[in-house]
């Protein structure tokens, strides 16, 4: 059986701004068990790392997955984990470090064995089958791993969101597909009984 994925648009954590996001992970597993954290998009930052033991440390039995932890040690922690954590920062530094070690496929088990699986910002665009790169006001379209059928805009606001519609458009992008934008403090949950939102942030769908 699935677990549930959460995409995750954006919002400082250490600030309480994601705390309804945080919430509703808490009480999607059990006190206790597993929570694996990758911090490699943000260069696997010891300063990341503190702030989700600080939020979900209370709760959670917290892992940071780092690459100085070695690569059967990473493995491991993806196969025991209850929720599984991709966060922020460049997001092909994520995509690089998951195809370098050969972890999407752990990743992709994990959450088909019912694993709670949460991207914020990079790690969302990371789980989509594409994702919109924002940078300077260019947009690019790009690859993700596919978890979830959507094109994902992360950081969205209407404008971006609009932007981000005519350039699926004008690349012939694959019929079918859902772009969705997801603003600051805002998360998009799709678990067995469906898709909903999280947060106090804004969602634009294009269905």
């Amino acid at each position: 059986m699935k677990g549930k994925i959460y995409l995750i648009g954006g919002g400082e954590i250490a600030k309480g701004e994601t705390k309804i996001i945080d919430e509703s992970i808490k009480q999607s597993a059990s006190r206790g068990s597993l929570f694996v954290f990758f911090p490699s998009a943000a260069g696997d930052s010891a300063g990341y790392i503190k702030i989700i033991e600080a939020v979900y440390g209370e709760y959670f039995q917290v892992v940071a997955a780092t690459k100085e932890k070695g690569r059967s040690f990473v493995q491991d922690a993806i196969k025991k984990a209850t929720v599984i954590y991709l966060g922020g920062g460049t997001t092909k530094l994520l995509l690089d470090f998951f195809e370098e070690w050969e972890l999407s496929l752990l990743l992709r088990e994990a959450y088909e064995g019912g694993a709670i699986v949460a991207g914020m910002s990079a790690g969302a665009q990371a789980l989509c089958a594409y994702y919109i790169h924002e940078e300077d006001e260019l947009f690019e379209l790009r690859k993700g791993w596919g978890f979830v059928p959507m094109c994902c805009l992360v950081h969205a606001n209407e404008a971006s969101f609009v932007k981000s519609k005519k350039l699926y458009s004008d690349s012939r992008g694959e019929e079918g597909v859902k772009i969705i934008g997801i603003g600051e403090k805002a998360a998009w949950c799709i678990d067995s009984p469906g898709e909903h939102s999280v947060g106090n942030g804004m969602i634009w769908e294009n269905k």
